[in-house]
């Protein structure tokens, strides 16, 4: 290592992690930037050198060098809700596999807010997005094709999307939910949904709708949560269900968060579940299983739709994807006691 006047060391080199591991600068880069292209035996030893020679390596240099930045953006609607959490993990642990640092925005729901957080992360140069949802205002889709950085949308589903698409029917998910419900022989079922512009949340309501029209049940009934990340809300939705006349046989939330927050109000009220009124939600969270009764709910892929989303995102940096991937997640509609189940049944969509 050089020495600076006073005795100081200068900084350390890739050449000086190089000589100390006995290997060349090249393959200490790799294993700094790829190093899933090196063999186990061999990183080690890189990564003793670095530990060693305290090694610090600059990605600002790096990033000019390449015309990358090692950096991905993951933008979501909000960070209060759980049912975001497993795709973050998936985004996370496929980023971190590949040596690559993932930041995140959240929008609270609002396009407008969403455009602002794009424009501001473009200034940053990230090598690609992973965006929640397919509905964007058209300066955010102006922004984000112009600037040709690599987008995976996710957790909806569209023909158009603007570069690459992990998709999920929320129209199909929840419908198949409601005929489901219908098939256990509930006739006056009612939706919680929101009034927010959330384009998910319409198309799950809109897939409820068509689940009742099909059935021949008479017009939709939907009532509008406030805060969908709070079982608080489950509870004032769950009061103003128990005061309709007459009084709805099953209740079909939008997230198994306001599901809970139902199923628990409604036992406090001495109203119960099943036997009075059933609850199903949507999502599939952990929780959901170990309430009871245990929730009825449509799970879905979170996790992986996370991973696979960050995957995609990686191959089209890359270069070894094409631009307009699609690929479809499933969901499985899960029957368990919240809806009259004496035990968990499955039925699987794709």
């Amino acid at each position: 290592m050089r020495q600076k006047r006073g005795g100081r060391a200068a900084g350390v080199t890739m050449e000086d992690v190089a000589r100390v591991a006995g290997v060349s600068a090249m393959t200490v880069s790799r294993v700094l930037r790829q190093p899933t292209l090196v063999n186990a035996d061999l990183k080690a030893r890189v990564e003793a050198a670095i530990r060693e020679t305290g090694y610090i390596y600059n990605l600002v240099a790096s990033s000019l060098a390449s015309q990358r930045s090692g950096i991905i953006a993951l933008i979501l609607p909000t960070v209060a809700s759980s049912i975001f959490t497993d795709s973050v993990k998936g985004v996370s642990d496929v980023a971190r596999t590949h040596a690559v640092q993932m930041i995140m925005a959240e929008t609270n729901y609002s396009p407008a807010e969403e455009e602002k957080v794009i424009e501001a992360l473009l200034r940053r140069r990230p090598d690609g997005f992973v965006i929640v949802g397919v509905s964007h205002t058209r300066a955010t889709r102006a922004l984000l094709e112009k600037s040709g950085v690599p987008v995976v949308e996710t957790w909806d589903s569209t023909p158009t999307p603007i570069d690459s698409l992990v998709g999920l029917s929320n129209f199909d998910a929840m419908k198949a939910m409601t005929e489901a419900l219908v098939a256990q022989g509930f006739r006056r079922i009612v939706f919680v949904g929101t009034a927010t512009p959330d384009r998910r949340a319409q198309m799950r309501a809109r897939g409820y709708e068509a689940g009742i029209a099909e059935a021949g049940l008479g017009a939709p009934l939907i009532l509008n949560a406030g805060d969908l990340t709070s079982m608080e809300s489950g509870r004032i939705i769950a009061e103003r269900i128990a005061a309709l006349r007459p009084r709805p046989d099953a209740v079909l939330c939008l997230n198994d968060v306001l599901a809970a927050g139902a199923l628990l109000a409604f036992q406090r009220m001495g109203i119960a579940v099943p036997a009075d009124i059933a609850v199903a939600g949507f999502g599939g969270l952990d929780f959901s299983s170990h309430l009871n009764p245990s929730l009825s709910t449509v799970d879905i892929p979170r996790y992986e739709m996370g991973q696979k989303a960050a995957e995609m995102l990686l191959g089209r940096i890359a270069g070894t994807a094409a631009q307009g991937g699609t690929c479809e997640m499933g969901y499985r509609i899960m029957l368990r006691e919240s809806t009259g189940g004496s035990r968990p049944t499955e039925a699987k969509a794709s």
